[in-house]
């Protein structure tokens, strides 16, 4: 199952150059980079050159996550109207930096005394609307990521599918898992929406938490996810989004992934 090419979220205590090097060394496909902190857009743009090149000298693709901090679901239509112009910002980055992808959530944190599920969809919508042809203007696959704190978690992400035929997904095995997702069902939605799913978030856990694991030390079981992937012949980036920087655990999730193959 080469068709999946395997990358890693680099932690924000990583250095951007040795990092990529070591990815390379370990057979990595690509880093997935968040847009925050140390690596927030302000704070990388002066040095997007340089970045692109280590990339490109070390043959390593990049994915780019935008911020999910800034709420493109808020209530207020100035703030929607602030999230919106810094994300597209960050696709602009992403561009410089030779990315494909931006991986970009949903979501909405709307105060749920305050509002309905109803307006704070539509504030959601009111973003993406602009969102996903920004993305698909600058030659960007926009993958949206199912969630787990708004509406659209994995159970309900395809009726956001069908607003959005541009769209694309981003599949987190973790929030899925953590919507109630069993991992069977999983399996059987990537059969039946894994031709847009064009990225996934390969995150294991232990329990009710979103512990970002490396697959195999968590307790989900990824058979199902696999088996669809084979059977459906899948063709796509995988992130390993663990919450470490330590090289050595995030080379045995590699490992994991590589027995499915």
């Amino acid at each position: 199952m080469r068709s999946l090419d395997l990358g890693f979220t680099l932690g924000l205590e990583m250095s951007f150059a040795p990092t990529v090097r070591w990815a390379a060394d370990e057979g990595f496909d690509f880093v997935e980079l968040l847009l925050d902190g140390p690596y927030a857009r302000q704070r990388v743009e002066p040095r997007t050159g340089e970045m692109a090149d280590a990339l490109d000298d070390h043959g390593v693709g990049v994915v780019v996550h935008l911020p999910f901090n800034p709420d493109p679901g808020s209530p207020f239509a100035p703030v929607r109207e602030g999230v919106v112009e810094e994300l597209v910002a960050g696709m602009d980055t992403a561009v410089e930096l030779g990315a494909e992808k931006v991986v970009f959530h949903p979501s909405s944190d709307a105060w749920r005394l305050g509002w309905s599920d109803e307006e704070t969809r539509e504030f959601v919508h009111d973003s993406l609307d602009a969102l996903v042809p920004a993305a698909r203007e600058r030659g960007l696959d926009p993958c949206l990521e199912n969630i787990v704190s708004s509406y659209y978690d994995a159970t309900t992400f395809p009726e956001l599918l069908e607003r959005y035929p541009e769209a694309s997904m981003t599949f987190d095995t973790s929030h899925a898992h953590l919507a109630g997702v069993s991992a069977d069902e999983m399996g059987a939605f990537l059969r039946a929406h894994g031709e847009r799913v064009h990225h996934l978030h390969l995150v294991d856990t232990r329990g009710d938490a979103d512990e970002h694991l490396p697959v195999g030390m968590g307790r989900l079981d990824f058979d199902p996810v696999f088996d669809a992937l084979r059977e459906t012949e899948w063709a796509g980036t995988a992130t390993l989004e663990i919450g470490t920087s330590d090289l050595d655990t995030i080379a045995v999730g590699k490992k994991h992934v590589d027995a499915y193959e």
